[in-house]
Parts: C-alpha cells; sequence; structure tokens
C-alpha cells in the first residue's frame, strides 16, 4: 500500500521499508491494556478511581436524597450535574487502558467506596460479609488492573 495509496485517499498507514523502522512501528502501535507502570502511574490511576467514586457516590447519594427522603429539587439537581461530571473521569485514565478493564476495576473500587461512605455519611456500619467480600473485590481489582501484559501488534 505504501504512499501511492495513501495519496488515492487511503487512510491505512504506510508499511515500513526497513527492520529499524517495522520495530518503531510494531512498538507504537502497541496494544490496550499495556500499561508501563511506574509509581507516579499507580498514585495517578488510584486517585481517578477513587475521585471518580466520589462523584458518583456524592452524585446518587443527592439523586437519593431527593427521592426516598424528600430532600429539596437542587439536591437532585446537583447529583444528576455531579453524575455527569463523573461521566468524564474515567476518560482520564492512560490511553493503554480499554473501557472494560478501567469500569470493571472501577465497579470494585466502587463497592468498597459505597461502604465507606455509607459508613461515614450515613452511619450504617458494614458487617463482616460486606467487609469479606470488599476485600475480595480489592484482590480482584488488583489482579485485573495490575496484571503484567505484553504489549502487541493492534
Amino acid at each position: 500500500m505504501g504512499d501511492a495509496a495513501q495519496a488515492h485517499g487511503d487512510s491505512s498507514p504506510a508499511l515500513p521499508s526497513s527492520s529499524s523502522s517495522m520495530a518503531a512501528a510494531a512498538g507504537a502501535a502497541s496494544a490496550k491494556g499495556a500499561i508501563q507502570w511506574t509509581g507516579a502511574k499507580v498514585a495517578i490511576t488510584c486517585a481517578l478511581f477513587v475521585f471518580a467514586g466520589l462523584a458518583e457516590i456524592s452524585g446518587g447519594w443527592l439523586v437519593w436524597q431527593t427521592v426516598r427522603n424528600k430532600k429539596p429539587w437542587y439536591y437532585l439537581v446537583g447529583g444528576c450535574a455531579v453524575l455527569v461530571a463523573y461521566g468524564f473521569i474515567p476518560t482520564l485514565q492512560p490511553d493503554e487502558a480499554t473501557f472494560s478493564r478501567v469500569y470493571a476495576v472501577y465497579g470494585g473500587v466502587f463497592i468498597i467506596m459505597s461502604y465507606g461512605w455509607g459508613w461515614l455519611v450515613d452511619h450504617g456500619r458494614p458487617d463482616v460479609g460486606d467487609i469479606v467480600g470488599s476485600c475480595l473485590a480489592v484482590a480482584g481489582v488488583c489482579i485485573c488492573w495490575f496484571w503484567p501484559r505484553r504489549a502487541a501488534a493492534r
């Protein structure tokens, strides 16, 4: 395909002409999901999951307060605004992370944060089953998120 194909409007990338450029192309086309972990990247991704959890749980809690506990309408409006903002937070995760993995891992984080919110805000203390289940969820999250993956061609 090369340059001629691109000149005719084909959006496919040109084939590399040497082995060094082939290696560069393979490195540039690393697979989604193969995140190169550093201490900073771990801290940032974990902070984003916590930030997303706080946004979703607080937004949902505000909606709940209006619908279930008859709080004023502005709780509902605020909750909806926070939930809309929450929708954008996961997009800040590393480019290598896939949608499905980000949301699956976030689900596990959401479990433990929901119990924490309930305990701190609504004073509903988690029981042993809640704690054991949350620990299992966090263990699963760590396996899913930090499992070593190799980059592969897309």
